[in-house]
């Protein structure tokens, strides 16, 4: 299997308290894999507002990795809350 490993480095600038180097292609690719998650939400919204009121812990090396634990934690309370409807 081929790698596809993307070339671009995701930053954070906490000057603008925006997220730097996230391409639509990286996007919608989170939004397929985390189909009830509100991708965009999270990254413009719910974590830049976490990194502000938690700056001893939001020097991270990897924000891609931040951002998938973010949305897969967020589609596992989404999956938990379906089973608990259905059944």
């Amino acid at each position: 299997m081929k790698s596809t490993k993307s070339s671009n480095k995701i930053t954070f600038n906490f000057e603008t308290m925006k997220f730097e180097g996230i391409t639509v292609e990286q996007v919608k690719f989170w939004e397929n894999a985390y189909p009830d998650v509100d991708v965009v939400g999270i990254i413009l919204r719910k974590s830049p507002a976490w990194l502000d009121s938690h700056p001893l812990q939001a020097h991270k090396k990897n924000w891609k990795s931040h951002l998938n634990g973010w949305f897969s934690r967020d589609q596992a309370k989404y999956d938990q809350f379906k089973k608990q409807r259905v059944g």
